[in-house]
């Protein structure tokens, strides 16, 4: 709270008299954040054209990067939701969130595709675990190169180029 208040430039007074918790200040952030980029990738399953998981993967990641998403708020974030359940609850709630709609494009993917949708779960889990990678990796090492990251992914699971390529004008 104190590097909120620090960097919003109000009183800890101002602050507080519109959040009683971190957890509510946290939830709205999350929300707001995570809310957005799931309404477009929602809003997105009208195209024609279904999208491979680690092209969504660049999307998000591409997407949060661009919002200016403070890779090390997340990162510490995370690490306070290990003993605080207060903030464990949040942080469940949102990567559920983002799970939700990682599994409705993967299910989408995979139909088309000829693949198993019921393993939507396992694909979204998996995305969501990548995310979660290049995110802290970048908190601790600092800016790092998505195209090359997920290149490497799709060598390390036999995918092709197209499985990582951004497609033109899509969610951008």
């Amino acid at each position: 709270m104190a590097d909120v208040i620090e960097e919003s430039g109000l009183s800890a007074g101002s602050l507080y008299s519109h959040f009683d918790t971190k957890e509510q200040l946290i939830e709205l952030v999350a929300s707001r954040v995570i809310g957005e980029r799931a309404d477009l990738l929602s809003a997105g399953s009208e195209e024609a054209e279904p999208r491979a998981p680690l092209e969504i993967v660049r999307w998000w990641l591409s997407g949060v990067e661009q919002d200016g998403l403070p890779f090390g708020a997340a990162l510490q974030i995370w690490g306070e939701a290990a003993s605080d359940p207060g903030i464990r609850a949040v942080v469940e709630r949102r990567m559920a969130a983002i799970e939700g709609a990682f599994a409705s494009s993967a299910e989408r993917w995979l139909t088309a595709t000829g693949g198993d949708p019921t393993t939507a779960g396992a694909v979204a889990r998996a995305m969501l675990v990548l995310c979660q990678g290049y995110i802290v990796r970048t908190a601790v090492l600092g800016p790092q190169d998505l195209g090359a990251t997920l290149a490497a992914v799709a060598l390390l699971v036999g995918a092709d180029d197209d499985a990582v390529s951004p497609s033109a004008g899509r969610h951008d």
